[in-house]
């Protein structure tokens, strides 16, 4: 069992890190297992291909105990699958926390004496580096959509421990994702009073320069449309943000294709449920 203990509603559970040894060579299978994960995840949109990548990354991680790599490939893909497939997204979620975890115990070993030693995991944010960025970003937004998959009180019991995750991960690696950190935050921040350093002022400035940061990631646009447009009640920047992720060309950004191609999908049912909304 891992020994991180956040109140996140969700479990995450593991078999602790290995002592670190050398990496393997370019004929070892844990380095043909990372490969084939990163080919199979490219075509990620496919989801025969993406559970290829979540079994293929499971398989090098554990061929490669002592490297970060296969766990943080792990993580995205499970926040992918989340995303992608709503019926699954308690269980890809905490999967994804869990890998990230694991990433993050390897690159940043004082996180997890701090937190073994019974310290809030946002004081143990403070003993991590720029290596642990992509871990924290994983961990904490695995951990917010594990609880908004069982409902407001265990959103509650996750949102600071969350919040100052990903606040750290935005310190150290803003540009992760697509500008993912600041997406993130200014999500959370749109359902968090003023008072409590929340509010649609700050969640805007999250946003816009999550925006950017990724210019071609569709992601954001639905994220602000979905929270801050809805929260102001402002239906008419809601239709525009909308129109443009409709409007966009997946292939300007292939790279993005999958995700892209997601906030269509998003955009799309949220555009249908506007009058409720508004």
């Amino acid at each position: 069992m891992l020994g991180l203990v956040l109140p996140l509603a969700i479990a995450l559970a593991g078999g602790a890190p290995q002592a670190a040894a050398s990496l393997p060579t370019a004929s070892d299978p844990g380095e043909a297992a990372l490969a084939a994960a990163r080919t199979a995840f490219a075509e990620r949109g496919d989801p025969v291909r993406l559970e290829e990548a979540i079994a293929r990354f499971t398989e090098a991680a554990r061929l490669r105990p002592a490297d970060p790599a296969p766990l943080l490939g792990l993580a995205r893909a499970q926040a992918f699958r989340a995303e992608a497939t709503p019926r699954s997204a308690r269980e890809a979620w905490g999967e994804s926390a869990r890998a990230a975890e694991r990433a993050l115990r390897i690159v940043s070993p004082g996180f997890g004496e701090v937190v073994d030693a019974g310290g809030a995991p946002r004081t143990a944010v403070a003993r991590v580096g720029a290596p642990g960025a992509e871990a924290l970003y994983w961990l904490a937004l695995g951990a917010m959509g594990g609880a908004r998959t069982r409902g407001m009180v265990a959103v509650l019991a996750v949102k600071d421990e969350a919040r100052a995750l990903m606040e750290r991960a935005a310190e150290l690696d803003e540009r992760l994702d697509g500008g993912g950190p600041r997406r993130a935050l200014g999500a959370w921040l749109a359902t968090i009073p003023s008072a409590a350093g929340g509010g649609a002022a700050a969640a805007r400035v999250q946003l816009e320069r999550a925006r950017a940061l990724g210019r071609d990631d569709q992601r954001t646009k639905v994220v602000e449309a979905e929270t801050l447009a809805v929260l102001l009640q402002d239906r008419a920047r809601f239709e525009a943000l909308l129109a443009e992720v409709v409007a966009f060309d997946p292939a300007r950004a292939p790279a993005l294709e999958p995700e892209n191609q997601l906030a269509r999908r998003r955009a799309e049912e949220l555009l249908a449920r506007k009058e409720r909304l508004f």
